[in-house]
């Protein structure tokens, strides 16, 4: 709880996987990926609840033993690779409400393929308790993206083609750019969100007007697709075993 308000972390891990099968069960240092936002968000001294939504009886009990709430086992026909993540959210807020009679303000999804989280610590405050803070005191937002700053595909640096030429993608004219010369653009980098309820209900997702960037540094931005983002996730959690 913070200031009077209560939250609710969703960690989403479907089985179907069919990039990487079994991707948010498979170790990662030893760990199931799964767990490392497990073990995120029960460390975080804000969140009320922590609850894994699977489709997959062998994924609760691994959730279960790292901690995780698992209420229930996540209908098939919101286990599809084409099921949205706010259907899955929308659930998750529902059976709470109707068959636990909890009802939270703020959610906060963690997307288990992005476990690089920095957690807390005598000296600092972790990644997910300065998202809540940050949003909770920005009196004119409702919701919290993490984002990540991007230079190679920064639209100053892009092309086009047209008939063969290349073109500016962004206007008609090609000029000498320095890097320190053009406004830093960003991409979503996917591992927090931050929603009070009620926005997430009426907006059916994180992005509208009212949405914080979270500014996360690129090293933790790497997400799991494959067997080389595993790779190189470890390096990342090796070098930085100290934060994590």
């Amino acid at each position: 709880m913070f200031e009077g308000k209560r939250f609710l972390a969703i960690i989403p891990a479907r089985s179907g996987s069919k990039g990487l099968p079994d991707k948010n069960i498979k170790s990662l240092c030893g760990k199931p990926l799964l767990a490392w936002s497990i073990e995120s968000a029960l460390d975080s001294k804000y969140i009320d609840e922590v609850v894994v939504s699977t489709d997959s009886s062998v994924y609760a009990e691994i959730a279960k033993d790292y901690g995780a709430n698992v209420p229930f086992l996540r209908p098939k026909n919101l286990a599809s690779d084409t099921t949205s993540t706010f259907d899955v959210l929308e659930h998750c807020i529902r059976f709470y409400k109707q068959n636990l009679q909890k009802e939270f303000d703020y959610i906060v999804l963690l997307e288990p393929t992005s476990p690089l989280r920095v957690r807390n610590s005598p000296a600092r405050e972790g990644d997910i308790d300065r998202a809540i803070r940050t949003l909770c005191a920005h009196e004119k937002a409702s919701a919290l993206v993490g984002i990540a700053a991007t230079e190679s595909s920064n639209p100053a640096f892009l092309v086009r083609l047209e008939n063969g030429f290349i073109r500016s993608y962004e206007n008609n004219h090609f000029a000498p750019l320095r890097r320190q010369d053009i406004a830093p653009v960003y991409f979503f980098e996917g591992s927090i969100y931050v929603s009070e309820i009620g926005a997430l209900l009426a907006h059916r997702n994180f992005y509208h007007a009212h949405t914080l960037g979270f500014i996360m540094p690129k090293w933790q931005s790497l997400e799991v697709d494959d067997g080389d983002d595993f790779a190189m996730i470890e390096a990342m959690i090796n070098t930085h075993k100290e934060l994590l």
